[in-house]
């Protein structure tokens, strides 16, 4: 647990200090990056580890690599400079008089669905701009949550104790789950594909950070399949080409309209769909540009 007693150590550029040092691995390059004395990097390290009463890195001459300790320290860290970036973000809305949209998104749909959303606010307002923030479905709520952004394409929202009655939904679009498999593989010929075709093959899975975990997990454990995963991903472009690569099946969500060589899509019976759409806070900074870009959308 972190003491209390020195608190100058757990400071904003110290994080930083932090951070850099995770990836430079040394303190005269992190030095160089944010343009201090290398003394001061090392003497923030030592503060910072003396805060936290544990080392963070390991030491081999002159390089540092973060320990056990360092890599879990290292996710809150980047979450509390985010969180300082985005109360700078907001702080920056308020001085220039809202003039800012502030979209969150998912990974999956950053090459489709966001250039048209942008785009289309874009038309409606040419004076505001967009800032663009990337997460999780979870982590999208989130922030909408706490007014770090204003909308957000991801799926629907679950209904918990801690959703917002101030948030709203609006369905754009659907993605049919489908079995992924490579162009030649026995299965692309089938007449007709059974999950149970899947059982014992080597398998490209979600990781447990992915939300499509639990519902691909429920689809297989549903027809009593057990497959053999070679690799977790959270990024479903990143699945698609190990798929089309050879290196295993999947279950993925097929883009409407669009196209991915090396990979043949057969539908999943009965059929599951994912649903993607904007979501919006009432309450949100940004609020009246958010519902003229839903406005928008909801015509269309």
């Amino acid at each position: 647990m972190m003491r209390s007693s020195h608190n100058e150590a757990m400071d904003e550029q110290t994080l930083r200090i932090f951070l850099s040092l995770a990836e430079t691995q040394n303190t005269r390059d992190t030095a160089a990056e944010l343009r201090i004395n290398q003394s001061n990097v090392s003497r923030a390290l030592a503060r910072l580890e003396a805060e936290v009463e544990m080392p963070l890195f390991a030491r081999h001459g002159k390089r540092l690599e973060l320990n056990a300790n360092g890599l879990a320290f290292r996710a809150d860290a980047a979450g509390v400079l985010d969180a300082v970036d985005a109360a700078r973000r907001h702080a920056e809305l308020i001085a220039e008089d809202g003039r800012l949209l502030r979209v969150g998104f998912l990974h999956s749909v950053a090459r489709w669905m966001v250039p048209d959303v942008v785009q289309r606010f874009r038309a409606l307002r040419p004076g505001v701009r967009v800032s663009l923030r990337q997460g999780f479905a979870r982590d999208l709520y989130g922030w909408l949550d706490l007014d770090v952004i204003d909308v957000a394409l991801s799926t629907a929202p679950t209904a918990t104790p801690a959703a917002s009655d101030e948030v709203r939904w609006l369905a754009l679009a659907e993605e049919p789950l489908c079995i992924a498999v490579p162009v030649g593989h026995p299965l692309a010929a089938a007449e007709e594909v059974d999950v149970r075709d899947l059982r014992g093959r080597d398998f490209i899975g979600f990781s447990r950070i992915a939300e499509l975990r639990a519902v691909v997990t429920d689809v297989l454990d549903e027809a009593g399949v057990a497959v053999n995963v070679t690799f977790e991903s959270s990024e479903i472009d990143t699945m698609r080409s190990l798929v089309a690569g050879g290196l295993g099946v999947s279950i993925l969500p097929r883009t409407p309209g669009r196209d991915d060589p090396g990979v043949v899509y057969l539908p999943l019976q009965p059929r599951r769909v994912r649903a993607i759409g904007i979501a919006w806070s009432a309450s949100a900074q940004g609020s009246r540009y958010a519902e003229e870009l839903v406005a928008a959308l909801r015509a269309e």
